[in-house]
């Protein structure tokens, strides 16, 4: 389970090797095997010995701010691994056989979306023209796209994400206009988005980035350094890599809620910063989250749970770096 931590006061600290949660009129102890990961997502009181307890017992903290982006993660010391991998990682990333790796993470990114795309399609048979269109068009320019273990990656590279940025147009564009009011949009926004479904997707991309950076340092790789996306500071490349064939199972939760009425309303509220995912809303697409973790979905051809589905993508490049 999850401990999430979402009232403002609550205290975190330990009892008889146990975390304690306590509020006002209530208290809880909860066993350190029976937790994966604990969100912050609200000023709370956190005790020293509750930070060791969680690092003993291999448990994430993450602190997040009011998006869902995480601004802190305190991690077990025994996620480090030697320095023998992380030397062989940086050497993978310049190799050719980098971009075939690319290339298939891509590719199932792009899948994904065109399967989302399908089942909107499916579902409003009056749109199902535009979809249709939107689908040939993207796997026109899918066809441009060929590797070579023996071909220039940087050329390679500019490829793949030219067919991930046009593809993302389409993909986005159909979506936005097709969901219902107040949900639709008109432009996908990363940063401080003013309607409910950018800061819903958001919010569940900062829950996915957790689970693959956890997975990432859990096989001793190094988050910061990647393949597609640039090497910058505070960038998580590598998790960013990752993060991308998962992102439109994300999407899939939004569009499954939105289409069967689930969720509806707006989930936003105005703060003396800006508009706000609420409290309320926060708790729901954490809850949608967490479950989709536990699903038993299908994926590369294997179906098993979505956690199980990261680390198994994580241990495959890990394999591949190894093997260099």
């Amino acid at each position: 389970m999850q401990i999430v931590l979402d009232t403002r006061g609550l205290q975190f600290s330990v009892r008889n090797k146990c975390f304690l949660i306590e509020a006002e009129s209530e208290s809880r102890i909860i066993h350190p095997s029976k937790v994966s990961s604990v969100l912050i997502t609200a000023p709370c009181r956190i005790s020293s010995p509750a930070l060791v307890l969680a690092a003993q017992s291999e448990i994430p903290v993450i602190i997040c701010n009011s998006w869902g982006k995480p601004e802190a993660r305190i991690w077990s010391p025994r996620f480090i691994n030697i320095s023998t991998l992380r030397r062989r990682q940086y050497e993978y990333t310049s190799h050719p056989k980098s971009m075939d790796w690319a290339y298939n993470i891509i590719l199932k990114k792009i899948d994904g979306q065109k399967s989302n795309l399908s089942f909107i399609s499916d579902r409003k048979p009056s749109l199902a023209g535009d979809f249709e269109k939107a689908l040939r068009e993207i796997d026109a320019q899918l066809m441009k796209v060929k590797f070579s273990e023996n071909g220039d990656p940087v050329v390679t590279k500019k490829t793949l994400l030219f067919v991930e940025a046009f593809t993302a147009s389409r993909y986005w564009q159909l979506i936005g206009l097709k969901l219902p009011e107040p949900w639709n949009f008109t432009n996908r926004v990363k940063k401080q988005p003013n309607d409910s479904f950018n800061a819903s997707v958001n919010y569940l991309y900062g829950m996915l980035r957790n689970q693959v950076e956890t997975a990432v340092l859990s096989m001793g790789l190094d988050p910061a350094l990647g393949v597609m996306h640039r090497d910058g500071y505070k960038m998580s490349s590598l998790v960013f890599d990752m993060m991308e064939p998962f992102r439109p199972v994300a999407d899939r939760i939004l569009i499954d809620n939105l289409l069967s009425g689930e969720l509806t309303g707006n989930i936003l509220e105005e703060t003396g910063t800006g508009k706000l995912i609420s409290k309320a809303g926060r708790k729901q697409l954490i809850s949608l989250f967490n479950s989709k973790l536990k699903e038993r979905i299908r994926f590369r051809e294997s179906v098993t749970t979505l956690q199980n589905h990261i680390l198994t993508e994580v241990r495959y490049l890990k394999e591949r770096i190894t093997d260099l």
